[in-house]
């Protein structure tokens, strides 16, 4: 086969720019070091490229990625004399602090730093992975050679160092007499709790609660604060599938998963991480019991109304768009539902919303803000549902359980 011929440098910038455009990046083309083209779809003071721009042109690989502190990644394509540089992107969310204090290590004036903050955040998000396909795109445009992403991601020197440290650090030995006996009590434990979370028996939860501290959770970390976060993390990822495998929305669940992760990596405090793993044991319990409540071993009809509803807990919802939804007349669906669940679809609606609301009258926001929040007209639209339901205003409901 013919060596591919080397494409102009009309040709790289050409193509580099339709990758900005397709990708919502940054892009900079280099010849020897030299940048010789720069297409940012958004307006930067300063390209952050700058703090780290030496050290990705030194690397040697014909494509590869690049990682600044643990925040963004940068991706390069080598074409001959030609490097591209594509970044910053991030999998998570920056804070504006973050950026700011980016902004600060390119040199801005306090006048510029929002400015910068507010352009970062519109730069798409990305998941390494799928930087690393627009990469493998990009090298097999301009340089006919393919690569899989296990090409990038996994390095063979580096799995065999890790099978020797794990041989000689001896991981897996089995020495402690009691080790075995240690571990199968704590899975069984864990099999408890996660029969107890798919039964949606909250109750049972509480009265062993003496048994979640008697789970071994093995040696997860050599610092205890990390350990226990780790542990938590482990659990966490457990019951949630539990909890998705009992019929729960998958999008709640996943929602309600980052939410407990990001809390327990922000405490520094072992005493709260083991409240909120208690919090949330209980929680993904409670999610099932609520979705079992009014019909059992809950129907294929009643858990499309439910996850229909779930996913619109924020619209004002009506019967009509549940019935396109479940592929059945409008008539039809709250015939079938009333003779499952005994409950007219319009009171089942208005409960769900209720007890979403009762979730959020357990933080700090308005009733304003919940009653917009869960699609009512207004907030005395709320406020009468909840009491008709409660027989009790929002305000007591709040002031009575959060005593």
């Amino acid at each position: 086969m013919a060596e591919f011929s080397e494409l102009t440098q009309e040709q790289l910038c050409y193509f580099s720019r339709q990758f900005s455009n397709m990708f919502g990046l940054p892009v900079r083309l280099y010849r020897e070091q030299a940048c010789v083209y720069t297409y940012l779809p958004v307006q930067l003071a300063e390209d952050p490229i700058q703090l780290c721009r030496q050290v990705i042109l030194e690397r040697t690989e014909s494509i590869g990625y690049f990682v600044y502190h643990d925040q963004f990644y940068y991706g390069f394509v080598r074409h001959r004399a030609y490097q591209f540089v594509t970044g910053p992107v991030s999998e998570l969310p920056l804070s504006e602090h973050e950026l700011k204090k980016l902004g600060i290590s390119l040199h801005l004036t306090a006048e510029q730093l929002p400015l910068f903050a507010a352009e970062m955040r519109l730069l798409s998000g990305m998941h390494l992975d799928s930087l690393l396909q627009a990469l493998i795109l990009y090298n097999f445009t301009v340089n006919r050679t393919m690569y899989d992403i296990s090409d990038l991601r996994i390095q063979r020197a580096e799995q065999q160092r890790i099978a020797t440290e794990l041989k000689t650090e001896d991981y897996f030995s089995a020495s402690d007499d009691g080790q075995y006996e240690r571990h199968m009590r704590s899975y069984s434990i864990e099999q408890d709790m996660i029969q107890k979370v798919k039964r949606g028996d909250v109750d049972g939860l509480v009265d062993g609660a003496t048994k979640i501290p008697a789970v071994s959770s093995g040696n997860l970390a050599p610092q205890l604060l990390r350990h226990q976060k780790n542990f938590f993390i482990r659990l966490e990822t457990i019951l949630s599938r539990a909890a998705i495998e009992a019929g729960v929305n998958p999008d709640e669940v996943l929602s309600a998963e980052e939410k407990y992760v990001s809390k327990c990596e922000s405490f520094v405090d072992i005493d709260r991480i083991k409240n909120l793993q208690y919090h949330m044991i209980l929680d993904y319990a409670d999610r099932v019991q609520k979705l079992q409540q009014y019909h059992g071993d809950c129907s294929r009809l009643v858990r499309r109304v439910t996850q229909y509803i779930r996913s619109h807990i924020s619209e004002p919802i009506r019967t009509a768009d549940i019935a396109a939804y479940c592929g059945k007349s409008r008539g039809g669906l709250t015939t079938e539902f009333k003779k499952q669940t005994g409950m007219d679809l319009s009171e089942f609606i208005r409960r769900k919303k209720i007890q979403e609301a009762e979730q959020l009258l357990e933080t700090d926001r308005s009733l304003s803000d919940i009653g917009v929040l869960l699609g009512f007209s207004s907030q005395s639209h709320f406020t009468r549902v909840f009491k008709e339901i409660h027989g009790m205003t929002p305000t007591e409901f709040r002031k009575r359980y959060q005593k």
